[in-house]
Formats: C-alpha cells, structure tokens, sequence
C-alpha cells in the first residue's frame, strides 16, 4: 500500500496535512430536507464524540485514492498524531459515510443508546433524508459505506480523548468506529427471528459501536448536535465548521481562530499552494451558516501572509439558548431511559458517572416481548386498540425499544387519555415522553406508601436512642460515610432516586439510619477477613451523648448492664472506647460469649 509522505513546510515552519480536499464533496444524488420526513416534529438530537468533532475521521475530499493511508499530525515532533488506515482494496470514510455515521447515532439514540443494536438499510436510509423514490439506488451505496465504517482502522496516538479517564490517552491505540454483522433469515437466532415478522425484510443489521467512542457519548465526552440539521448540509465542509466552532467557543459571544487551525481540523489542504482556496472555502461555508442563522456574523482578518489569516465569529444570546435546549432535551431524554426502567433490585449509587455506569446495565438490557405482554397491554389500552390489525406488532416493537414496563405504564396513561387515532398516539408518546410525567407521579405515590410503611416501622425507643447515639459519637468523616450508605439502602428498598425520595429520606433520617445501623452486624460479618478480634481505638476529646450513657451504665456493672453495653458495642464492632481514665476493650469471638474489659490507664 502507498503512504502518503508528510512534508514539513520549512519556510512557515508547521507541519502541513498532505490532503487534496479543497471542495465540498458532490454527491451525484439529491437529499430531502430531512425535517421534511414527518409532518410532526420528532426527536433528532444525536450525540457525536468529541473525537469525531475533534478530528477528521472523515475526509472532505472527494478523489479519494484506494490503499491510501493518511496520517495527521498535531505538534511538530510528531508525537501526537492519527493514522486513517483503509482496507486493502478500498479508501477511506468519505462524505456519504459521515452521513450514514449521523443517521446511525439517531437510530442508536432511538434504540436507547445500547452498544449494539439492530437495523435495516431502510432505515438507515430513512434517517439520511433520502426519498423513498430513491431507496432502490441508495442499497449498494449503503452498505459499502458500512463496511468502510467498519473496516477502516483508525491508529490514535497520544491523541484519543476518554472521558472515562478525563484526557487524552497517553498511548496508542488502534480502533475502528463500529462492528457490523449482516443477517439473513437463515442466520438469525431465535431472538433474533422477530425482526423478519415482516416478510419485506430479507436481511437485518447488527451495529456494534466501538467502545471507546460508545463509552464517550454515554458519559460526558460528548455535544449535541441536531442530526436533520447536520444533515441538511450539503457540503461537509460546513458541517464540519459547524460542529468545530461550537465545540470551541462553548458559550462565548465571540471566537477568534487563526484559517490555518480550521482547515487542519476539518481537514482541507492545508499546502502552500492551496491554502487560498482552502480560505475561500472556509469563507463560503461561513456565508451558509450565517444564512441558516447558526452564526451571528463573521468576520474574515487578514493580516500579511495568508498563512497568518483569522476568522471572527459572533454570536448572540439565542445561539446559546438553542445550544442549552439540545443539552437538557438530550439529558432529559437519557434520564428519562433510567427513570422508566429501574429494577428495584438494584441500589443507584450517588455519583452520576457511577449511576449511569449501572443504570445502563440495568436499564438498557435487552427485551423479548412474549404474547402474554403483548395481550396484557391490548387489555389495558382502550378496547378499540384489539380491533387494529397493526396493534400487535407496534406494541411488540415498543416493548423491544421501550422496555415491558414502560410500556404497560405508557397505555395506563392512554387509558385515560380522550383521543381519537390510538396506534398513532400510541407511537408519539412513547418517543416524545408524553406518559413521563404521569409515571413519575404514580412511582411518587408508591415512594410516599412505602415511607409511611417504614415511619410504621420505628425501632424501640431505647433502641433507637442507643444506635443513633452511637451514631453521634463517630467522627464527621465517619457520619458521612454512614449516612450516605444509610442513603444509598433507602434508595435501592425506593426502587428509584428524585426530589421526593430525598425530603423523605431528610424527614426520617434518624429513624433510616438506626434501621442501617441495626443491620451492620451482618455487613461487618461479610467485609471483614477476621472478625475473631477487633481491635480498633477511638479516643474523643469531648465526652458525647453515648459517652455518658456508658459512664452511667459503668457505675454500677451488673449482668444486664454488661449485656446492654454488649448490646450497643455489637452493633458496631469496631468500637473501643478510652474514657477519661477508663480502658474499655471489648473482646468478640465468633461463636462464644464476648469478653468486657474495663481497665484504668
């Protein structure tokens, strides 16, 4: 295979990026306005990795050569730098790839961003804006473009950003963007069967996103963009500006950025000779996003050589509003994911980055609708749903998508909806959220039960007294160790996390936490290598509430005060207490009766 060589431009003294491109790509075929698909509007908001934003994984140039490997460097001793590789006998990701790229983040989004999910080419192509009066010649293209996709292998070194490790990754690592598996109704497995339900299915596609872009877009290493608005771009160039310049200015008014950045990004050709045209390609696609009001104005500086021109771009208070509405309707979105599929058997822990990391194992997983679901929700709809040919199938795919419970939860709200069209209704609440709020109430109502059903629940009083005492004892650091996991248990018996569950938790802390307390014997028993003997000092410097309550109880040792202070100690095992001139040690033996001794210092 042929390398293309990197020459330095010694006069200017930087690294030029040996790329042809120096126009948009021309794609032969028309493409809908995208926003023209459904006469509704529909959730199109994608989240692209920052890599992909970052860097040009796809190129803009469109005589592209096969065997052709390009290496992009991003400092002068060439340390950093990404290698596109294709495979032997092909090129690299182009335009139209980019496009399929877009339209597979939506479809991911609206399979609720599993890993891997399953698709069609029509699908696909339903997503890029193409007319269906098309489709036919789109095939082929279409699924050259995936195995390019998945076929070409992209060498990152010292330049791959992780979220999962907050930077770059100081390494080289060799990755392609997705896996694809092609299936035919030969190959299918039995889980698999139900997506030929439709006999115009011949084969079906599982996507597989590679896991350190996946890892990205479920955690924070990601923007948001609007896939119809990407994809009503018709040059890549502009694209790529776009998704560039909001990337950097994050929420600033203005951006001043030297031509010579921009075009190593996007990328264009950045040689000597071309970097003229390479500006005034620039420059056209910043007229397109001003006249698309994706940008205030720009302003074109030129200062001496070309080399050295800077773009200037303004934006207003809008702007940052439409960019603040794709954060939170995305995240409202994502959120909306674990809301309405938590298994109450799992705790959800207090992090975000860890309560996504389990939610998404739960939450995501995998469903195989039975017939009983299917029949269980034809009951709960109205009764003129069981007259509708196609009502079995829809509601088949939305529990695949939504999840069983969500959907039983979404026709309870139906249920009491006054509509006319239900198949159609049906479909938009499931993907606009409409039901969300509904649910959310209901799961409120269950919470505040399940709080009063503990309130009933109340420890004795002396017991009580004696645990949460000896919670007051403990040092700060110690507290709030205890109360978070106190926290942490009261949530998982919840079944989910929100506003309500935290003024509940706020209301009967005391009573929440002696309740944890009570029960960290048990925990102890299962964390601890050698419970035979504990031996662990604490010392105060004042005397506290459980302090005094021991000295009262030393005064006058008997065999039921000795069993009370086993009692207290026992809850808590690692307790030794030093007070005043008393040694208290505490000997526990597994099994055998626990040994007090009381010594003066």
């Amino acid at each position: 295979m042929k390398t293309k060589k990197i020459e330095k431009y010694k006069k200017n003294g930087y690294i030029p990026n040996k790329v042809i491109d120096t126009e948009p790509s021309e794609i032969v075929e028309k493409f809908l306005d995208v926003t023209e698909i459904e006469n509704e509007k529909v959730h199109s908001l994608v989240r692209i990795d920052i890599n992909v934003i970052e860097y040009p994984l796809f190129t803009k140039n469109p005589r592209r050569k096969k065997n052709q490997i390009i290496r992009y460097f991003f400092n002068r001793d060439k340390e950093a730098y990404i290698q596109v590789n294709p495979t032997s006998g092909d090129c690299i990701p182009g335009e139209f790839e980019e496009r399929v790229f877009i339209a597979l983040l939506k479809i991911m989004r609206d399979k609720r961003y599993h890993d891997a999910f399953y698709t069609t080419t029509t699908e696909i192509l339903l997503n890029m804006g193409v007319p269906v009066t098309s489709y036919k010649s789109f095939y082929t293209k279409v699924n050259i473009a995936l195995q390019r996709l998945s076929q070409t292998s992209y060498t990152f070194k010292n330049s791959l950003y992780s979220n999962k490790l907050k930077g770059i990754i100081d390494d080289k690592i060799n990755t392609n963007i997705m896996n694809i598996r092609t299936i035919s109704l030969r190959q299918a497995s039995n889980s698999e069967l139900e997506y030929f339900d439709d006999k115009r299915v011949r084969e079906i596609i599982k996507i597989s996103i590679s896991s350190h872009f996946y890892d990205n877009i479920i955690r924070k290493g990601y923007l948001v963009y609007d896939s119809q608005l990407l994809l009503s771009m018709n040059s890549p160039i502009t694209r790529a500006l776009y998704m560039i310049i909001n990337k950097m200015r994050f929420n600033k008014f203005t951006l001043k950025v030297l031509a010579l950045s921009l075009i190593k990004k996007i990328p264009l050709s950045d040689d000597s000779k071309a970097i003229g045209r390479s500006i005034k390609s620039l420059e056209k696609s910043c007229l397109e996003l001003k006249k698309m009001d994706l940008i205030g104005d720009y302003k074109k500086i030129i200062q001496g050589k070309l080399i050295n021109t800077e773009f200037e771009f303004y934006f207003e208070e809008r702007h940052n509003s439409i960019k603040q509405n794709y954060f939170y309707d995305d995240k409202n979105h994502f959120d909306n994911l674990m809301i309405t599929h938590t298994d109450e058997s799992y705790a959800m822990d207090s992090t975000p980055i860890k309560i996504q990391e389990k939610q998404i194992n739960i939450d995501l997983s995998h469903n195989n609708p039975t017939q009983e679901m299917i029949d269980e929700i034809l009951e709960i709809l109205p009764p003129r749903a069981k007259e509708l040919k196609t009502m079995g199938r829809t509601i088949k795919d939305a529990i695949r998508t939504y999840g069983n419970d969500y959907v039983k939860s979404v026709a309870q709200y139906i249920k009491k909806q006054k509509i006319g069209n239900i198949r159609s209704y049906f479909i938009q609440a499931l993907q606009n959220g409409w039901a969300n709020e509904y649910i959310l109430e209901m799961k409120n109502k269950k919470i505040h039960k399940k709080s009063k059903k503990m309130e009933k629940l109340k420890p004795k009083k002396e017991e009580k007294k004696l645990e949460y005492a000896l919670f007051l004892t403990m040092n700060e650091e110690k507290r709030k160790e205890i109360e978070k996991q106190a926290y942490k248990d009261y949530i998982e018996k919840c079944g989910m996390e929100g506003k309500a569950q935290k003024i509940a938790f706020n209301a009967a802390k005391e009573n929440i936490i002696s309740e944890y307390i009570k029960n960290i014997e048990n925990i102890q028993k299962n964390n601890t290598e050698n419970e035979n003997n504990i031996y662990i000092r604490k010392k105060y410097e004042n005397i506290s509430l459980f302090q005094m309550e021991l000295l009262d109880l030393l005064e006058n040792i008997d065999e039921k005060n000795q069993e009370k202070i086993l009692k207290i100690i026992n809850v808590a095992k690692y307790f030794e207490a030093i007070i005043e001139n008393l040694e208290i040690k505490i000997i526990y033996k597994e099994n055998e009766e626990s040994i007090i001794e009381i010594k003066k210092n």
